[in-house]
């Protein structure tokens, strides 16, 4: 079982992996940037919770 395609080496075993195993260079670039992605929108619904929360607590206590 290979753990993470990105190193080079087994973390199980620490045997280098064969290269046609391994991630290219633009299918790491294209998974950074969908986690990236996610990330953001992720910050966004957060803060936007945060905000709808403390719209709720300043309604409540007027």
């Amino acid at each position: 079982m290979i753990y993470n395609r990105r190193n080079k080496q087994c973390g199980f075993c620490g045997t280098e992996l064969p290269a046609e195993l391994l991630f290219t260079a633009a299918e790491i670039a294209v998974l950074d940037k969908a986690a990236a992605a996610a990330k953001e929108l992720h910050r966004q619904k957060q803060a936007k919770d945060d905000e709808e929360e403390e719209e709720r607590r300043a309604r409540a206590s007027s």
